[in-house]
């Protein structure tokens, strides 16, 4: 027996060291390109791929699917493919397969990658690029590029200044051609493409660029400075798309339209320059430093913070959209809160509740309370005088000066109203009230914002509550301005050198973000800061134009160079590569000193071709040098349509990832993952041992047993 023990555990031992494997179920991944030229081939296969398997749509964005047959065509005009590797290697696959055309910039895959090629929906794109630094009077010339990834017949029209080009043309991968005319003032070209595959359009507008183009939003002063200092002026409106050179903001958030701060923000991360100034309605007072909180360089100083308790109506009547939009208007309140003001929401139906008392709206209390918010439900009457004595309570006990309460009902009040109207009066709080719909109690609701020296509402739709309880928001949490004789000191920038600023009559208070550069100050408080966000400049201006620097002769001149300065992150160190042979034409627009293009180890000089334009060949994406400044210049992405062999990049892609180009048919080959047997093989001998070792103890005290010493 214990022989056998131990042939048994050098057995095991042996079968250990051969490390060997047994073959368990795998989970397969499939990433389906949902990019318009794949989608259709990808949606025609849709009903031969396998069910058992985990899917995954992607595009411009990634998310999974619940079947192969499932749509999606809200996921964007692009293909980003780290995107779909990052939603595949969260779901831990053992195999995953890529359906798609291959046309896409290929990136390393993190897993083994297998792929099943889709041909591309025949189709030719239109594109147009404009001249990198047209002047007025020259002839310039736009680019008119069409791509194709499969050879396809088109008709294309151009039309423009230049009159009229019509052509019919065959377009195999890219073909390119000029349509030129003569640049005397602002110009729109517009080219169409038709075919068999339906119509592609591109349209583009541009203006001299020696006479810059500046929108100013609310700031009069600004306007006049610009303008002589030869800007092309125009005083609004607020329209999309944005496409001046600069974007001057004296109004508030509530006095553009729906959307204005996003627009902003998009505006000056593609390279457009954005300059905010203290107006009576601008920079704080307008509510800037909240809802563009990421991308102002200036923030208020020594704010004392305010406190506000929201009572709303969450009865019978306020279910469905209503409630959902008072919802989305809570939400606003808690988005343009600082960190040092106080936010609560209490419920009132037929009885109330607090949804969560006033917290600072830190960065988690502010997460927190849109969590809350968004669980809110109706149902029920309408009494509000337990909720407003609650909501009263909560307010009175916060370690701040201002505090307001904010109620909304769309009924009647069901019980006593004096009462509370007496509360409003005596409380000392700053009450403020909204009507929503023609059902709502007006007249008490009116008196309740008269009693507590608030300000009153009245809302036709749920549709206007956002905006009016932003406006709310403003009110309570707004911040101070000085007024008096500030000293104005200039930090070392190129921007001041020269410039002398005399005293200022009007100050915001404010401080510098710690990536924004100050170049004015006054006694320890910025004035001016400006900096960089995304491939845009931007600036802040803490004082009202039209009040400070009315008698200073070089206010027009500093203010113009601010504005140049602020186009420069869209202008002055603007990028463009066109393709020409294998290679692309890199133009710089900019002022540069001794640039040098950096590229595969080898410096090139760009020539210079114009007025602040430099030109290269280049074969390869690299660095632009010039002094202590290194820029990255990277050639544009090709587009959705742009031709390539994408079965190739296909099998390139899974192959260096281990992986393969499939068929069809092998897409229902079962897939399996190996289960190391080592551990258990071990674990095992060990056993065999112990128990061997204990028979052999067992045995020699019998045997001591039965034959004793002596």
């Amino acid at each position: 027996m214990l022989r056998l023990l131990r042939v048994g555990v050098l057995i095991l031992l042996f079968l250990a060291f051969l490390d060997p494997r047994w073959p368990m179920p795998g989970r397969v991944v499939y990433l389906l390109d949902f990019s318009p030229s794949a989608r259709e081939s990808v949606f025609a296969l849709a009903d031969r791929l396998p069910r058992d398997g985990i899917y995954v749509a992607f595009a411009e964005r990634a998310v999974r699917i619940p079947s192969p047959t499932a749509r999606r065509l809200d996921l964007g005009e692009g293909t980003d493919l780290k995107a779909a590797f990052q939603e595949a290697e969260a779901l831990k696959p053992t195999r995953v397969v890529l359906v798609s055309d291959g046309l896409f910039e290929p990136i390393p895959a993190p897993f083994p990658l297998d792929a099943v090629y889709v041909p591309p929906k025949p189709h030719v794109a239109v594109e147009l690029v404009p001249p990198p630094y047209p002047l007025y009077g020259e002839t310039v010339g736009v680019g008119v590029v069409l791509e194709a990834p499969l050879p396809t017949e088109a008709r294309l029209r151009v039309e423009g200044p230049g009159g009229v080009l019509e052509r019919s043309l065959r377009v195999e991968g890219r073909k390119s051609l000029t349509y030129t005319f003569s640049l005397t003032e602002e110009a729109e070209v517009r080219a169409v493409a038709e075919g068999p595959w339906g119509r592609s359009e591109a349209r583009v507008r541009f203006a001299p660029v020696d006479r810059p183009k500046a929108l100013v939003l609310g700031d009069p002063a600004l306007a006049r400075y610009l303008e002589a200092q030869g800007f092309r002026v125009e005083e609004g409106p607020f329209r999309l798309p944005l496409e001046a050179d600069l974007v001057a903001v004296g109004l508030g958030v509530l006095d553009l339209p729906e959307g204005a701060p996003e627009a902003l923000r998009g505006y000056l991360r593609r390279g457009g320059g954005l300059l905010f100034t203290a107006t009576p309605k601008g920079l704080f007072f307008g509510g800037w430093d909240r809802s563009l909180p990421e991308d102002l360089p200036l923030k208020p100083l020594g704010r004392k913070g305010a406190a506000l308790v929201l009572v709303l109506d969450v009865s019978g009547s306020m279910e469905g959209e209503k409630l959902s939009l008072a919802v989305a208007g809570a939400l606003e309140l808690v988005r343009s809160a600082a960190p040092e003001d106080y936010l609560g929401v209490v419920l009132f139906s037929s009885s109330q509740r607090v949804l969560f008392p006033p917290r600072p709206m830190t960065e988690q209390g502010k997460r927190e309370a849109e969590s809350l918010l968004l669980s809110v439900r109706a149902g029920g009457g309408t009494v509000l005088g337990p909720a407003f004595r609650e909501a009263v309570r909560l307010v009175q006990g916060v370690p701040v000066e201002r505090k307001g309460i904010l109620v909304l009902s769309d009924g009647l009040i069901s019980d006593p109203q004096e009462p509370i109207l007496a509360l409003a009066g005596a409380s000392g709080l700053e009450v403020s009230a909204v009507a929503l719909g023609p059902d709502a109690d007006r007249a008490f609701l009116k008196a309740l914002a008269e009693r507590g020296g608030g300000r009153y509402y009245q809302a036709a739709t749920a549709g206007e509550l956002p905006r009016l309880f932003l406006k709310e928001g403003q009110e309570v949490f707004q911040g101070e301005g000085l007024e008096g004789r500030f000293p104005v000191k200039a930090r070392p920038h190129p921007l001041a050198q020269g410039f002398s600023p005399p005293p200022l009559s009007v100050l915001l208070p404010a401080r510098a973000e710690p990536w924004a550069e100050v170049v004015l100050e006054s006694e320890g408080r910025a004035v001016l800061a400006l900096g960089e966000r995304g491939e845009g400049r931007v600036a802040a201006l803490a004082t009202d134009l039209s009040r400070s620097w009315r008698g200073w002769k070089d206010a027009a001149s500093f203010l113009g160079g601010l504005a140049r300065y602020l186009m420069g992150g869209k202008k002055a160190l603007a990028l463009y590569a066109y393709p020409e042979g294998k290679g692309a034409r890199v133009v710089v627009l900019g002022h540069l000193e001794r640039p040098l293009f950096l590229s595969g180890g080898q410096e090139m000089p760009l020539v210079p071709a114009g007025p602040g334009r430099y030109e290269v060949q280049a074969q390869a994406p690299g660095v632009l040098l010039d002094g202590p400044r290194r820029l990255p210049l990277a050639f544009p992405l090709p587009g959705e349509w742009t031709p390539r062999d994408g079965k190739a990049v296909l099998e390139g892609l899974a192959k260096a990832s281990g992986g393969r180009l499939l068929g069809l048919e092998e897409l229902d080959q079962p897939v399996s993952t190996p289960l190391p047997l080592r551990p258990y093989l071990l674990l095992l001998a060990l056993v065999l041992f112990l128990l061997e070792r204990f028979l052999e103890i067992r045995v020699s005290q019998s045997t001591l047993v039965r034959f004793p010493r002596g």
